[in-house]
């Protein structure tokens, strides 16, 4: 992402240097000298501003180039179906504590990987975790009870990221963004209960949890059936 910054700051200097060119020929009347010197500019500045947009959408994502540690989760029982639920990212060190309802917890992730020209900005394959949710074991209790889920995007200078997604951006036009490989989505869920801890990795195949202490561990043993 820094050579896709870099990139960018490439382009709008040379974009500058063609529009304060073009004032100076505009002011000597060689007029049709200074169009074309403007219009360049403009056109160099356009494409920085696209260039710099898209650098400060993947800052919200991390590299992936191979199985990490992304999140540690950890879960204390309000009530029922109540839980009061800490996560902390590792990578981009987003710490929150929501209220979640249901029997399992969910966390749901954006991965991009690219092709062709892309990768010679270092765009490998990029993640962000995207949101945590309970769900409920029984579907007439998902259909009819409370539901809870919370966003993880982390914000920008720019304001909230989830305005500038490129993510679903890649999604809606993928037909003509040839340089993404693939933009999809990987979710893992897992049984919440009293004093519950668990890990979350990422690959290229997507989010693995496992759990992080006892508790956790016969939480998942019951859930499966052993």
């Amino acid at each position: 992402m820094s050579q896709l910054t870099l990139f960018s700051a490439v382009i709008a200097m040379m974009g500058l240097v063609l529009t304060v060119t073009g004032v100076r020929r505009l002011f000597q009347r060689r007029f049709l000298k200074a169009a074309g010197l403007e219009l360049s500019g403009f056109f160099f500045l356009l494409l920085a501003s696209s260039a710099f947009l898209l650098a400060s959408n993947l800052y919200t994502y991390q590299r992936l180039t191979y199985e990490r540690a992304v999140a540690e989760i950890s879960f204390q029982q309000l009530s029922g179906q109540t839980f009061r639920v800490e996560i902390k990212s590792l990578d981009s060190g987003l710490q929150k504590v929501v209220e979640l309802h249901g029997d399992e917890w969910q966390l749901d992730a954006q991965v991009l990987t690219w092709q062709g020209v892309a990768t010679l900005f270092g765009l490998d394959a990029n993640y962000r975790l995207h949101r945590i949710s309970g769900r409920y074991i029984d579907i007439t209790e998902e259909q009819q009870r409370r539901h809870s889920a919370y966003s993880l995007v982390k914000k920008t200078a720019l304001g909230d990221s989830e305005k500038l997604d490129l993510w679903q951006f890649a999604n809606k036009h993928r037909q003509w963004l040839h340089w993404v490989d693939a933009a999809y989505g990987s979710a893992v869920y897992l049984p919440m209960t009293d004093g519950a801890e668990y890990r979350v990795a990422i690959s290229r195949t997507g989010l693995i949890a496992r759990p992080a202490n006892a508790a956790a561990r016969q939480a998942v043993s019951q859930w499966i059936g052993l």
